[in-house]
């Protein structure tokens, strides 16, 4: 030990012990028994010394703000220890604190929470789980929580330790969205809500959609069918609005069946990522479509930029029909707003990570705060231009549902004056990938 590192308290305590070694040698010297005094006196030092040590060890048990009553550098060691005491205590309480009022905290949200150590042993639950799960503390605490869940799915679920994505699961006859995540060592947090009622109302939504969809159609077609006989009999004076009435039925029609294409896209299960669909034979099929709705008002190119060494991964796995109804409503919108003679190209072009298919078009442009609205249900950026185009407001949020079940994404780039592009992403997978819908 350097002589910058001795206490004031172990300075004091040498000199004690030379002091109390020298009386001891006195008293030797005058009893003419050096050796033995000198033994006797640190005999006595230690004895004193493993009385404080037990003193000490006595107190460490049940600490206390009353020390015992000491001299030398016990009193200091004595000293420090309350010290670091008292600010255990006040770290101890500060803890306590933050911990009771993350407990009030997470026992007021209206979300089902749990607490998992590493073994899947539940360590903590709120009010919100004790009531979702039948959880009761005096006896569910420390127990496994699959154990308690017994559900297939949540097993696997749990063992395969792939958080990213919620789970859903049907408790108690309720529909349960949960999500687990990991933290601390080796800790996760279960959080969970109820989204029974949600899930209702989005059927609900769904049938009626549905349901008066499919009702329109009767009495359309029947008002369809008396107008194309009145038309047919008809003079100059009457002739001009019949045909605005049909008009009208026709774009009653068709929003009527994208109405009903939606309730399907959201009510139908998972697609079949096995099947591979053949982009060039897509893009080929919407191509010609397009010729033929388009009648050469327009000059339309399809572009598929594909290396040789790109031919096995230039497919998409999906429904085809779905994406050909997606990349349709694109090219179909770019014909429909693009002015005569106007150029519009269908692009495809492959990544090391995705494949891209874009729509071009030297139309007259969309505003950049529209931009995000676009896939919005029935959202138009020009009300009047686009029921007189026969836009009904469903196309793009037809695309983006398409493109969400494909686990693709649009991105849209317009600039007013010089045209739009429309493009989607897709990421490059092998047959059998999992697919999120």
């Amino acid at each position: 030990m350097t002589p910058d590192r001795i206490t004031p308290s172990l300075k004091r305590e040498l000199v004690l012990i030379t002091a109390w070694l020298f009386f001891m040698l006195v008293i030797g010297m005058i009893n003419d028994s050096i050796l033995l005094f000198q033994f006797i006196g640190l005999l006595v030092y230690v004895l004193w010394n493993l009385y404080n040590l037990n003193q000490l060890t006595s107190w460490l048990a049940t600490p206390s703000k009353h020390t015992p009553e000491v001299i030398g550098i016990w009193d200091e060691v004595y000293y420090q220890l309350y010290q670091l005491y008292k600010r255990q205590r006040k770290s101890r309480r500060k803890l306590t604190s933050i911990l009771n009022k993350f407990q009030k905290s997470t026992q007021a949200l209206p979300y089902a929470t749990i607490i998992l150590n590493e073994f899947n042993e539940i360590e903590w639950f709120n009010p919100a789980a004790s009531q979702m799960f039948n959880l009761h503390s005096k006896i569910d605490i420390s127990q496994r929580i699959d154990n308690l869940i017994r559900q297939p799915e949540f097993s696997k679920y749990l063992l395969k330790k792939e958080f990213s994505e919620p789970l859903q699961l049907l408790i108690n006859k309720k529909k349960v969205v949960l999500s687990i995540t990991p933290y601390g060592s080796g800790q996760y947090l279960i959080s969970a809500r109820d989204i029974t009622s949600r899930s209702q109302l989005d059927d609900m939504r769904r049938d009626f959609i549905s349901n008066a969809s499919h009702e329109l159609r009767t009495p359309l077609t029947v008002i369809s069918g008396y107008i194309e006989f009145l038309q047919h009999k008809a003079d100059e004076a009457t002739k001009t609005p019949l045909d605005k009435i049909q008009q009208q039925i026709e774009r009653m029609n068709k929003i009527i069946t994208e109405l009903i294409e939606l309730a399907r896209l959201e009510s139908s299960s998972a697609i079949d990522q096995t099947k591979e669909v053949d982009i060039a034979t897509l893009l080929d099929d919407v191509y010609n479509d397009a010729l033929a709705l388009d009648k050469n008002e327009h000059v339309i190119e399809l572009i598929i930029d594909s290396k040789e060494s790109d031919k096995q991964t230039c497919s998409l796995f999906g429904g085809y029909e779905e994406l050909r109804i997606a990349f349709s409503n694109l090219l179909t919108n770019a014909i429909r707003y693009t002015p005569a003679q106007g150029n519009i190209k269908l692009l495809c072009s492959v990544s090391d990570a995705n494949i891209s298919i874009s729509v071009q078009d030297s139309g007259p442009g969309i505003s950049y705060e529209h931009i995000p609205r676009l896939t919005e249900r029935f959202y138009r950026v020009d009300e009047g231009r686009s029921s007189e185009k026969g836009g009904t407001g469903l196309g793009l949020s037809i695309v983006k549902h398409i493109l969400d079940r494909h686990n693709a994404s649009i991105y849209i780039q317009s600039k007013v004056g010089e045209g739009s592009t429309f493009r989607c992403d897709f990421p490059i997978l092998h047959p059998g990938t999992q697919l999120d819908n």
